[in-house]
Parts: structure tokens; C-alpha cells; sequence
């Protein structure tokens, strides 16, 4: 059996994983092993990665991975069973869905190397990761990404000095502190995730 073969029943034993973070790491772990082989090393990224920091705390049925791309990528998806629908790559018999929406991490981003079992994999920071769902909140106004950010935040493992220094780059600062301001009133209140919701949907309407 060659390796990308073996790498393929891996795929399928690692989607019957029935936890969902525990899941999405594995399956992305065995795709970045397999892309190495031509030379990609892809980053994980998007609601893979807050399922990763929140150990499923959010869940997502996708697996977003920021990779060069091109042919030899496009071969070795589809040596593992995945059909290509634009940017994305999908795995019908096995119900894995991958997109690489970009070649590499931005300017001043950075990534952290975990290790998932016996492999290895990139994991955009957790301080990027959230500037970019307070993006999503702020200019894209999605409310979830809101409630996303207050789940990173209560991870403890926030290099807060570089998070300020990053969100006031991405000019989302005003967005952190709405959401900082929520939190500690969902807190003292005890409020509900609906009335959390509730109040980051009325703050991201105003920092239109």
C-alpha cells in the first residue's frame, strides 16, 4: 500500500471520530502530512482552529487550511478521495469538507506546530485567530463571531500584550472591548447564551 493510500484509511478512521475537535485536528493533521510530501505545509485555520482552542467549544463541519495550492495540491486531494468545487474539496463517502481560502498567513501573523498524535501541525495563533473573527464581528457583523471571541478569551492561553498590540492594527480594538464589556456583564448578571447573543448583536450594530 503506498503512502497515500495509508494516509487515505486514515482519513476514513479519523472522520468517524466522534468528538468534534478531536476530529477536525486528525483529519487535519493527516492532510498536512500528506501535503508535506510536495512540499506544503498548510496552517489551520478558521472554525477548525476555535474548535481546536476551545476543545469544542464551537463546532464546525469544515476544515479551513491556508496552503500555496496549485496542481500538486489539487493531485494530492484528489489521491485521497476529495473532488474540487471551486476552493473547496469535497469527501462525499467519508463527509469531510476542506477549503484552503488563502496561500499564507498575513504581515504580522503567526502560527504555533502542535503535535496530534504522531504528527505535526500548524495552527494559526490563537491572538490572530482572534482579530480574525473581531474582524468578522465588526465589519462582516456576524454576531456568533462575537460569542466565538469571548470563548478564546476564556481559554487562558492569550498573549494579551500581543493581542492588544494586534487588534489595534486591525482597527477591531473598539470591537474587543465591546465584547470584554459584554462578558463581564453575561457574568455578573449570569446571563443566557440567548441574552449574550442578544447584547452582541445590539454593540456590533453600533460599531458600524
Amino acid at each position: 500500500m503506498s503512502s497515500i493510500e495509508k494516509l487515505k484509511a486514515e482519513l476514513a478512521k479519523a472522520a468517524k471520530i466522534p468528538e468534534p475537535a478531536s476530529r477536525s485536528v486528525n483529519l487535519a493533521s493527516i492532510l498536512a502530512e500528506a501535503l508535506r510530501v510536495v512540499g506544503q505545509d498548510p496552517v489551520l485555520v478558521g472554525g477548525a482552529a476555535v474548535e481546536f482552542y476551545t476543545e469544542g467549544g464551537y463546532t464546525t463541519g469544515d476544515i479551513d487550511m491556508l496552503a500555496p495550492g496549485g496542481p500538486e495540491l489539487i493531485r494530492v486531494m484528489l489521491e485521497l478521495g476529495f473532488e474540487k468545487y471551486g476552493k473547496d474539496f469535497s469527501n462525499e463517502a467519508i463527509q469531510v469538507y476542506v477549503e484552503f481560502p488563502g496561500s499564507f498567513l498575513k504581515g504580522d501573523e503567526k502560527e504555533i506546530t502542535v503535535k496530534i498524535g504522531s504528527r505535526l501541525l500548524r495552527v494559526i495563533s490563537i491572538e490572530d485567530l482572534i482579530v480574525d473573527r473581531l474582524s468578522a464581528f465588526k465589519f462582516w457583523q456576524v454576531p456568533m463571531e462575537g460569542l466565538n471571541t469571548m470563548k478564546l478569551l476564556e481559554t487562558g492561553e492569550v498573549d494579551e500584550a500581543r493581542l492588544q498590540d494586534r487588534v489595534k492594527k486591525a482597527s477591531v480594538n473598539d470591537a474587543l472591548q465591546a465584547i470584554l464589556s459584554i462578558r463581564e456583564e453575561v457574568i455578573r448578571k449570569k446571563l443566557s447564551p440567548e441574552n449574550a447573543s442578544h447584547l452582541l448583536e445590539k454593540k456590533m450594530k453600533a460599531l458600524k
